[in-house]
């Protein structure tokens, strides 16, 4: 008896598939690969390596790893969907609730194994990046990935290399903020305003600038030894922070946390104007590993409503953590690059899928754990209608990979 007789059906998956048209754009081949991966990466266990995919496969795992490395599909036409789709979900929502948008970047490390001098076939594209989270320097790949959000919606947008050799016409070097640069215009005008959220790496006037032009004031963390000026005197922040007494400052309340605030209105050095917020916890005011500094372009803003954007940042952060801890994003073990990049595109579109696939939307935690469980009784359901056809029990077991 065929094997493909007792296939699971995934139909909700396939479905989403079909929702967004990709048989317009790849083979029957190439869609169950990416159906494959949808299933495998939602399990239990995914280290993202070409292995867990041949576990929900009929196909050999060099089959699989050749669809990665050297299939005849376009990666581009996923990448493409996952930006449209979000930034359709978020727009939806800003219309219905006159919120503004929020646009999310940041960089993490895919932390690898640095290989052998004689290492015949090593990673591609690899090199040392700092880690800030680990406070040192590290082997591996560096990622820029990007959100959309609004209210209490939020969507990866993109997952892109950050390729250190990467360089312009002129022969300068590519850096981190041209990539954010370059990305801000291809964001469309928010119907009810628009912000920019970063750490300090990104909070300059390049990126202020790029974003004004698009609509969209910035948020971002400041680094404490940027230059303020105070009644026209030049000071680092922290040392400015040195001469503010508990009576210039107030408490403000963020998402049940409470901080003490100093607000700073006026320049930058290469900004004209902008809001200056430093910040403590409640209970370690005048502690200098306490400060804390946050710029915002829209001086109109509330000091509380500052804070309370800028805490939007935090679910890019937990999408590295969860996109590591359970899609493989930082366990993959492919060499070449063109493999890599399309595993993140395929993460990248079932991160979506969890995320707005169902029938509503969900955090990404609750949506896996819908997807698991749906793919659970797929093959239950499989093998429960295997035994009423009276399939042969070690035919179940071959095509389960129980054998």
């Amino acid at each position: 008896m065929s094997h493909t007789a007792i296939v699971p059906d995934h139909a909700t998956i396939r479905n989403y598939i079909l929702h967004h048209r990709l048989p317009l754009y790849f083979s029957k081949a190439v869609l169950t690969h990416i159906e494959t991966y949808m299933v495998a990466a939602t399990a239990k266990g995914f280290r993202g390596k070409v292995v867990d995919l041949a576990e929900y496969s009929d196909c050999h795992r060099t089959t699989l790893g050749h669809f990665l490395a050297e299939g005849k599909w376009d990666h581009g036409v996923l990448q493409a969907k996952v930006k449209t789709e979000s930034l359709r979900q978020v727009m939806q929502v800003s219309q219905r609730t006159a919120d503004p948008l929020f646009v999310i970047h940041d960089d993490t490390i895919a932390q690898k194994s640095k290989p052998s001098s004689q290492a015949e076939a090593p990673m591609e594209l690899t090199s040392f990046h700092h880690s800030h989270l680990l406070g040192k320097v590290v082997w591996g790949h560096q990622m820029q990935a990007a959100f959309v959000g609004c209210a209490d919606l939020s969507l990866i947008h993109s997952i892109d290399l950050y390729d250190k050799t990467k360089t312009h016409p002129d022969g300068t070097v590519y850096t981190k903020i041209d990539r954010v640069c370059d990305m801000a215009a291809t964001f469309p005008l928010p119907p009810h305003g628009g912000y920019v959220l970063v750490d300090s790496w990104f909070t300059c006037a390049r990126v202020i600038d790029c974003y004004a032009a698009a609509g969209y004031h910035l948020i971002g963390a400041l680094k404490t030894n940027r230059i303020i000026y105070p009644q026209g005197i030049r000071f680092s922040v922290q040392d400015f922070a040195t001469h503010i007494r508990k009576e210039d400052v107030r408490l403000v309340t963020v998402n049940g946390s409470s901080y003490w605030t100093y607000r700073y209105e006026g320049a930058l050095n290469d900004i004209d104007n902008a809001v200056v917020l430093l910040c403590w916890p409640e209970h370690a005011f005048g502690e200098p590993k306490g400060l804390r500094a946050f710029l915002c372009t829209n001086v109109s803003l509330e000091t509380k409503t500052i804070l309370a954007y800028y805490a939007k940042r935090w679910p890019i952060e937990i999408f590295f953590r969860q996109s590591k801890n359970n899609l493989g994003l930082n366990t993959y073990q492919v060499r070449s690059s063109t493999a890599f990049i399309r595993l993140w595109a395929l993460l990248a579109f079932t991160h979506l899928y969890c995320t707005t696939g169902l029938e509503q939307p969900h955090q990404f935690g609750d949506g896996l754990r819908l997807v698991r469980k749906q793919v659970q009784q797929d093959r239950v359901r499989a093998i429960y209608e295997c035994g009423q056809r009276g399939v042969p029990f070690h035919v179940v077991c071959e095509r389960f990979k129980l054998a």
